[in-house]
């Protein structure tokens, strides 16, 4: 793809403009100060004039020969300027000729305002005249600092935008810290430059997935291996860089080392591994707020020795700019200037708790806005690193309707800027241009690379810089990332493919052993921390759950979803203003094993009942769909005569797997009914239901707000088939689709939040709810 900037012009001003590339005036100004209109002589003088990659100088004049209302300043001298253009300190002169400059009044010389002219042109001469005058800001100033880079990383030079996105109301006066020289421009005409961008999203923590049967899978091992090898291969002129869009946690045990209060805290394992890794920046995702922002101001300060980056999150108690920077802008080894911009998701994200009740996140469209400007007159190159969520359509149909997503931060910076620029996404776990750069958005290449480790995007400019313009040329490919399988059956199958699966050979062994191994032996650590007892019911053991999940209530699921409906308040606010949930409902199939009665659980006992990281989505259901719900659920209950196959009992070992699992569910307390299993699964039915105490045919319009795990809310269940398919031959014969309906993903781990209630209760017993009870009845 090709981006320039082009510059229509007619009559005088073509001609003059023409000139300019060959001959104008000779330099004259090196520093950047700031226009001055003198009121006695009407005339403007402004020494450095951004102009595309030019700078020049430029003398204004009133003319007023010109007979209209508007005051005509006329363009009277034009020439070169060897300067370094400073945002909201220089003009700036962009496409459309328009005029934008902080401008002091010769007879006002201690106020400041920001001003933009408007071009036309009159019998062939070229005017501007007043379009736009508003107050600068100078009390609440963007300040440029230089800081720290990741010294595994690609940057020579780091600096970063300090100040205030989010409330803005005039433009603001642009600052540089002492002893602090800003970067400037170094690629020299007629060179080729290669800018290469390794970025990931949505990781959750899963630097490593373990699994004892199929082996352990090393994502983040197999990125540093891809990334390290391009680097090394590296020519004079190519830069690399290592870029996350968010949701770096959340999702794995390793989230466990974050602790569930600043003195339980251990390490952020995704951040030191970055570290460790040569990432070069990454913006915060709505997930990084889980935890509460003390913690994750913690994480940052103990592990991140990386830019986080977020415009739009402010008013914290706990994060400050020494946490995060809204931008930051990064010299590479060959002199590319980067900036890059990070925005955060207002939506399912942790602000505005009661332990940090004015944090909040302003409109990502509106500070990209803002924002741009700032960056431009210092960069070659910006990269919006977005945690927002891509909301265009895909293959004809939009999957994520987001009323703010990445279409209009991209329609955002299109607006401000012609400078080459990249929208690297997150947050929806969109996999984007997998058969090569497809994907544009307001002329803006868009990339995003999937969740939890499916792939390693890879996006490039070649660079051509000229005296006019920078000219591109952009790609963008996915490296998909391979699981591990070592099973004998994989392996010794005839038609086994060792490409198609992890092997040593893909991974950075070293990385893997002196960066993400000690995690691992800190979190065995806290697998071992204590966090309640459990009562001495049989019915918490492994075989009675094994026995009873498909057959009916359990009384650890039980536990389960009622502790989730009273944790819930404290969820992260909906859009709606609510956190409390009517009902809970939990896979039968996501609870593994039980607990040993009358001893101590550990955190590890509890990890192996919930296996699974299940994330809590709210969906609104109406209670017509509930009933439906609980309809198809009727038909997924395991029945007697499945017990009996073959003329014997079904073996705990088949009970112990999936081989009975059709997507039973089970639920909290509030959600009480009866299941008639009639004859045969497709005539299976639910009767006697109450919500709340009221029979559901009461309340058949009235919306609840259920709490899911992410298996059945957003996945559908996988095999166990709660995405609407229906069959005439086994169970469901009823299909309901659970994903359609609206919702909320709170961002939370169903097996966290059973955890921690645990370790307030300190009990897992009859007297803590973990009983069978009257909320579902069976009957022939």
């Amino acid at each position: 793809m090709m981006r320039k900037l082009t510059i229509r012009l007619t009559g005088f001003v073509t001609a003059f403009f023409i000139l300019l590339i060959g001959w104008l005036t000779p330099a004259y100004a090196t520093t950047c100060p700031a226009p001055v209109y003198h009121v006695e002589q009407a005339e403007l003088q402004l020494a450095c004039v951004q102009f595309g990659r030019q700078t020049l100088s430029m003398h204004l004049k009133y003319d007023p020969s010109v007979d209209d209302q508007n005051v005509h300043l006329a363009l009277t001298k034009l020439g070169n300027a060897q300067c370094t253009p400073l945002p909201g300190q220089c003009a700036r002169l962009d496409a459309q000729l328009e005029l934008t400059m902080p401008l002091f009044l010769s007879n006002q010389p201690e106020e400041k305002h920001h001003v933009t002219l408007r071009h036309l042109e009159k019998n062939g001469d070229a005017f501007w005249i007043l379009h736009q005058v508003e107050p600068l800001d100078t009390q609440n100033p963007i300040v440029l600092e230089k800081i720290t880079s990741n010294p595994q990383g690609e940057f020579t030079q780091l600096y970063a935008l300090k100040g205030d996105f989010s409330h803005f109301p005039h433009k603001k006066e642009f600052k540089i810290a002492p002893n602090v020289n800003p970067p400037t421009a170094t690629l020299q005409n007629g060179e080729t430059y290669a800018l290469k961008i390794f970025h990931f999203n949505d990781l959750h923590n899963n630097l490593r997935v373990t699994n004892s049967a199929r082996g352990d899978t090393h994502y983040l091992s197999q990125m540093v291996k891809i990334v390290k090898n391009t680097r090394q291969q590296a020519k004079n002129n190519t830069s690399v860089l290592f870029l996350s869009a968010g949701d770096d946690h959340i999702g794995n045990p390793l989230d466990e080392l974050l602790g569930a209060a600043v003195g339980e805290f251990k390490a952020s394992a995704s951040y030191r591994a970055y570290s460790a890794a040569g990432v070069d920046a990454a913006v915060l995702g709505n997930h990084e707020f889980d935890r509460g922002t003390e913690i994750l101001a913690k994480a940052i300060e103990s592990d991140a020795n990386f830019p986080l980056l977020s415009a739009n999150i402010f008013g914290s108690r706990y994060l400050n700019d020494k946490h995060y920077s809204p931008a930051i802008i990064g010299v590479t080894k060959s002199g590319v200037r980067v900036g890059i911009l990070g925005l955060t998701t207002k939506i399912s994200t942790r602000l505005g708790s009661s332990d940090d009740p004015n944090s909040n996140a302003e409109d990502m469209a509106k500070v990209a806005t803002r924002a741009i400007p700032y960056l431009e007159p210092l960069v070659d190159v910006i990269v919006i690193l977005s945690h927002v969520g891509y909301n265009a359509p895909i293959d004809g149909a939009v999957r994520h309707a987001l009323e703010l997503g990445d279409v209009q931060i991209a329609e955002a910076a299109a607006f401000v800027s012609d400078l080459p620029m990249v929208l690297i996404g997150g947050h929806t776990h969109t996999v984007l241009n997998a058969q090569g750069l497809d994907t544009f958005l307001s002329g803006i290449p868009t990339v995003q690379a999937g969740s939890s480790g499916s792939h390693l995007g890879e996006f490039s400019y070649t660079l051509f810089p000229s005296t006019t313009y920078l000219r591109t040329h952009a790609t963008a490919r996915l490296h998909g990332l391979k699981r591990r399988d070592q099973r004998p059956a994989t392996i010794n199958a005839e038609n086994y493919n060792p490409a198609l699966y992890e092997q040593d050979s893909d991974v950075d062994l070293e990385f893997e052993q002196s960066v993400i191994q000690p995690l691992y032996d800190l979190l065995k650590v806290k697998l071992s921390e204590l966090i309640g007892q459990a009562g001495n019911s049989d019915e918490l053991t492994t075989e009675s759950v094994i026995a009873k999940r498909y057959l009916g209530q359990t009384a650890i699921h039980n536990f389960m979803n009622d502790a989730i409906v009273a944790r819930s308040v404290h969820f992260p606010l909906r859009a709606d203003n609510t956190q409390q949930v009517d009902i809970a409902v939990f896979n039968a199939s996501g609870v593994s094993r039980g607990v040993v009665p009358n001893q101590m659980i550990t955190f590890e006992d509890w990890f192996q009942v919930m296996p699974f990281a299940d994330l809590i989505v709210v969906i609104n259901m109406t209670g017509a769909e509930i009933k439906q719900m609980l309809m198809s659920n009727a038909q997924r209950i395991l029945r007697p005569e499945q017990l009996a196959q073959n003329g014997g009992t079904a073996t705990p070992e088949d009970l112990a797997g999936f081989v009975y699992s059709y997507g039973f569910l089970q639920f909290s307390k509030d959600l009480k009914y009866t299941i008639r299993l009639n004859d045969q699964p497709k005539n299976a039915v639910a009767e006697a239901i109450t919500i709340q105490g009221r029979p559901i045919d009461e309340v058949l319009d009235q919306t609840f707000r259920v709490a899911f795990g992410d298996f059945i809310a957003l996945r559908g269940g996988g095999s166990e088939n709660w995405r609407g398919q229906t069959t005439e031959a086994g169970q469901p014969a009823l299909g309901f689709d659970l994903t359609v309906l609206p919702k909320d993903e709170t961002g939370l781990i169903y097996r966290n939040e059973i955890i921690q209630h645990i370790r307030n209760i300190g009990a897992v017993d009859e007297s803590t709810g973990a009983v069978v009870d009257d909320r579902l009845t069976i009957i022939p």
